[in-house]
């Protein structure tokens, strides 16, 4: 992965109408670079980029994924409670064996 590449991964996802200006200045915070500096390697203007540059932007680009993967089960686990919920309203006794299952595969992946 290039520092550009990087960059742009730090900046996505971006809102409908959010200016590039402000995601470049959030990805620069992430990443703790100067606003002007994650621009120039942004629209790779940058002559030279640093190896503490580099190691910083893969760090924070790390950073955000394992935060991406951390959502992403807690945004399952919800999805799962709320299908077991729906199940119990229906008929917990006839679905209890696919209730059970879904418990111990939510169990296992964690």
């Amino acid at each position: 992965m290039t520092p550009q590449q990087g960059i742009r991964e730090l900046i996505e996802p971006r809102l409908a109408g959010d200016p590039l200006k402000s995601a470049i200045h959030r990805a620069s915070r992430l990443c703790g670079l100067h606003y002007w500096r994650c621009r120039d390697i942004f629209y790779n203007k940058a002559r030279r980029i640093e190896p503490h540059e580099i190691a910083a932007i893969a760090d924070a680009v790390q950073r955000k994924r394992e935060l991406d993967d951390r959502n992403e089960i807690e945004n399952i686990k919800a999805r799962i409670a709320k299908l077991e919920s729906r199940l119990n309203q229906v008929d917990s006794e006839f679905y209890r064996p696919e209730i059970e299952w879904i418990g111990k595969m939510a169990c296992r992946s964690s």
